[in-house]
């Protein structure tokens, strides 16, 4: 019969488990980081965004709040990140080839797919061309070491020469969202795909319907590499959320 102690310290490291493995990068195509940077690390924790709370269900309230402020999942993870817009990668990378059949994966650290609900969305440039309301359910991996990884199929026609590929996700620990971004500079010339992936069905436009707005007007947008890419600045007042920054974050918290 296994001591409180010993109970307490296997919940712990099966908690620790399951935290570690919600981490992750893109795979495919693969992302160039920072010298030193943690590859699978988020890159801000934000506690209670927009005064939600905790408990019930997040992905649903994001989904509400979003809609009634008009802001794109993108636009929330700019705003929570500041000044890292492309993370911990680098947007001045040399290119990769656009990848063939639309293909874009993303690896949890257990070697499998999304490991927390919460949104996501990727941009060529700034045409959004992936969103899921919840990219763990939607595009689901396998179990933990199963190799089975989280596989989204996008339309890169729109990448003609050189483009950037952003992609951006939240993932939800209840009242703590974490952010994640990747920026992979791209080459080559993309084929229409017809369609692209959210979870088991095919759709040619990515947001939800009841989204007020995906992008700002090209006025707002601010360059902020030297490859091309746009990116929004978006400032929210009267937040009673906690951040905890990029110096603050440890290569395998949850």
């Amino acid at each position: 019969m296994l001591s409180a102690a010993a109970l307490s310290s296997a919940i712990a490291i099966l908690a620790f488990a399951s935290q570690v493995n919600a981490h992750g990068t893109l795979k495919a195509p693969e992302p160039t980081f920072e010298e030193g940077a943690s590859t699978v690390n988020w890159v801000t924790e934000v506690n209670n965004y927009w005064d939600i709370g905790s408990g019930g269900d997040q992905v649903g309230k994001f989904k509400t709040m979003a809609a009634e402020k008009g802001m794109s999942v993108k636009d929330v993870v700019l705003d929570m990140v500041k000044d890292k817009k492309c993370g911990f990668t680098r947007a001045d990378a040399d290119p990769q080839p656009v990848p063939s059949g639309g293909k874009l994966v993303w690896q949890g650290i257990g070697n499998n797919g999304f490991g927390h609900v919460g949104p996501c969305e990727a941009y060529i440039d700034d045409k959004m061309v992936l969103h899921g309301d919840d990219c763990e359910a939607e595009f689901p991996g396998g179990p933990a070491d199963s190799g089975e990884l989280s596989e989204m199929t996008i339309d890169y026609s729109s990448c003609n020469g050189d483009c950037m590929l952003a992609f951006y996700w939240l993932g939800f620990q209840n009242e703590r969202w974490q952010t994640y971004i990747n920026c992979v500079p791209l080459t080559g010339t993309g084929k229409p795909t017809g369609t692209q992936s959210s979870g088991n069905q095919t759709r040619t436009e990515a947001p939800s319907s009841d989204m007020k707005k995906t992008e700002a007007p090209s006025s707002e947008n601010e360059e902020r590499t030297s490859v091309g890419v746009s990116f929004k600045d978006v400032s929210l007042t009267g937040s009673a959320a906690t951040v905890r920054g990029v110096a603050d974050t440890p290569v395998f918290d949850d």
